[in-house]
């Protein structure tokens, strides 16, 4: 059925049909609602955050950033406009004194408007793309003002997430993290059962995502150990015993393992909660995180956010488990046994089956680990090229040419697309498609490529 609108050519009134991209050019996807409603909202938080912190900018930039403060809210309003009124998108403004990857991104609306007989429009083309673009131009945005070109419109919210969670961080840590991580003689035949809860604990803290609530914070309540043993009949794809045998019997000395960031704030502490026990039940492990290169997705991780997390946990004297947690990571930093980068490609215009041949180098490194974890959902639709497969494809044919090693997804549902469900499952999200977009539900997914 075609829904007549005359600012969305081809409007249908129907989910994303198998086998195509996502695209705000079906109704009932969270693709349309994202572009009509979800992303406006998000635009509108940051202009009201800049003016609520006006003088606090300013105190900080210097009384030049007022006038860089009215430039950025006009952009920010007129790039709302262009996309509840579906305009074609255009190409980022390019200046001499900031080199990045805007040209690039301007070959590839050159090379989408070729393969659409047109110039992108925001509902109309690729979900992902214009999703994506939509951080990238803001950020291009800010980077070309005159005082605040480094301005992160997202920072006070990711560490407001943090902050708010900090109850709930100690109540996990006191109860379970610090004894093993800083117990010299850990029993490691218990290893299994940790590494499991230690999984699920990053599994998990990807359901606080500030893009996902457009920007609103998140609630971090009780103890989230006792919280993730209850959603463990929500974990529809659980290889996580597959994953512990990579682990356990396939890791060798100076072995890497790469974790590709998603959220900053609670997720983040997770992660880092993890990556520790990594390293603590097999101490020959280096851990490399990725970091975005520009505020992403309103919550996803930078390195200042990173770095920002440990100096916060190491200030906080009335949370002394936290704070000794802090100086175990700053330590695993200063030891080189942990390391983050941050690359342009994760902030680039092309998912992630194109990297074998668009980012050679980090497709390298991939290629001589043992096991790249992706966090997320962004993460995962990028793996899947935003591509609305059948449900009951497997995750290692999805990934189509990314094949660099052992792929492990860490994900909760907050999108259309999902696939190597068993029988049951996918019957389940083929009559309650709802499910598949509210984070209720949760994958540990691996793809074999290395043995």
């Amino acid at each position: 059925m075609v829904q007549n609108d005359p600012r969305i050519p081809d409007l249908q009134d129907t989910f994303t049909p198998f086998g195509l991209p996502l695209s705000g050019v079906y109704k009932r996807s969270y693709a349309h609602v994202t572009i009509k409603d979800r992303l406006p909202v998000i635009l509108t938080k940051i202009i009201d955050i800049l003016c609520q912190n006006k003088s606090k900018i300013i105190d900080i930039y210097s009384e030049n950033a007022e006038k860089d403060i009215k430039e950025i809210i006009g952009f920010i309003s007129q790039l709302k406009t262009e996309i509840v009124t579906n305009k074609a998108l255009k190409p980022l403004r390019l200046n001499s004194k900031v080199i990045n990857d805007a040209e690039e991104w301007n070959k590839y609306l050159e090379y989408r408007t070729c393969v659409e007989n047109g110039v992108p429009t925001w509902f109309n083309t690729v979900w992902l793309y214009c999703e994506c673009y939509m951080y990238r131009i803001l950020a291009q945005e800010i980077s070309l003002l005159n005082t605040m070109d480094n301005y992160d419109p997202f920072k006070y919210q990711k560490q407001i997430d943090f902050i708010d969670s900090i109850e709930s961080v100690d109540l996990m840590i006191a109860l379970y993290i610090k004894d093993i991580l800083c117990n010299k003689e850990y029993n490691k035949e218990n290893s299994k059962n940790d590494f499991l809860k230690f999984l699920k604990l990053s599994l998990w803290g990807n359901r606080y995502d500030l893009s996902a609530t457009v920007g609103d914070p998140s609630s971090h309540t009780g103890n989230p150990l006792v919280l993730m043993e209850s959603l463990n009949q929500n974990i529809v794809v659980n290889d996580w015993e597959v994953v512990w045998n990579i682990v356990n019997k396939k890791m060798k000395e100076n072995d890497i393992i790469h974790i590709v960031l998603d959220n900053a704030g609670y997720e983040l502490f997770t992660d880092l909660c993890f990556a520790a026990f990594l390293v603590t039940i097999v101490p020959t492990t280096k851990i490399t995180f990725h970091a975005k290169l520009y505020p992403w997705y309103v919550s996803d991780t930078t390195i200042h956010d990173f770095l920002w997390m440990l100096d916060y946990m190491n200030t906080l004297n009335d949370y002394p488990n936290i704070q000794l947690l802090g100086k175990i990571f700053k330590n695993l930093m200063d030891q080189e046994i942990w390391s983050i980068k941050e690359e342009p490609y994760w902030t680039g215009p092309y998912d992630f089956t194109q990297m074998k041949e668009r980012e050679k180098n980090i497709y390298a490194q991939f290629s001589d680990a043992k096991l790249v974890i992706f966090k997320g959902d962004l993460n995962y639709r990028k793996l899947l090229g935003d591509v609305n497969f059948e449900y009951n494809t497997s995750f290692a044919a999805a990934l189509g040419n990314f094949q660099p090693t052992n792929i492990l997804s860490l994900r909760t549902m907050k999108s259309d697309i999902c696939v190597g469900l068993p029988n049951n499952m996918t019957e389940f999200f083929e009559k309650h498609k709802d499910k598949l977009i509210t984070g209720e539900y949760a994958i540990i997914q691996v793809a074999l490529f290395k043995i």
